[in-house]
């Protein structure tokens, strides 16, 4: 009798291990494949590849209005892409900074939308020393222009932020944009 009941409860037990562990190893492929679709956005211009490495893809949202120093501005959150020139042609392209629009009309804050003469934008190419600039100082929002020769790729990374100045702005302020890679020619 007691080897029934050993045997039962052991019966038991491996079927529930078995179930746990299945569980754990599905999860984890869900999880995994979500986060790792999210992670990637490939935009295809044409000619070239852009591959935008952060979860927002080419959309850079400041939701969270506060004025901050230069120092603290550069350790703000970054939006890095890659410009790929897979054909056996160089391209010249131009990358811009538009601003997104649909989001401004969905969030419905066309009048609290921060003014581009208190932003400041940091453009760092190929892992060189940034440069950062007031957003409207640059003309037509064209923020860099280049030509990249066959086969090769150029990393890039912006960071955004709201400069500290004497200019009174409402804390519920926002700036919605999207970076555009245009080929030109």
């Amino acid at each position: 009798m007691y080897q029934k009941y050993y045997r039962r409860h052991m019966i038991k037990s491996a079927i529930i291990i078995i179930f746990l562990f299945s569980f754990a190893i599905v999860s984890t492929y869900l999880i995994y494949n979500n986060f790792s679709s999210k992670r990637e956005h490939d935009i295809d211009t044409g000619e070239m590849e852009v591959v935008f490495h952060g979860k927002e893809g080419n959309k850079i949202n400041l939701t969270k209005f506060t004025p901050v120093s230069d120092a603290v501005g550069l350790s703000s959150t970054e939006y890095s892409f890659t410009v790929k020139n897979s054909t056996t042609n160089s391209v010249s392209y131009k990358i811009v900074l538009e601003s997104n629009t649909n989001r401004i009309n969905s969030d419905e804050c066309f009048t609290k939308t921060i003014p581009s003469e208190l932003l400041k934008l940091s453009l760092r190419v190929d892992h060189q020393t940034p440069v950062a600039k007031i957003l409207s100082e640059y003309q037509d929002n064209v923020l860099y222009e280049d030509t990249l020769e066959a086969d090769s790729e150029e990393d890039y990374s912006i960071r955004l932020w709201a400069i500290n100045s004497d200019f009174v702005i409402d804390r519920d302020s926002h700036y919605h944009a999207i970076i555009k890679v245009i080929e030109e020619g």
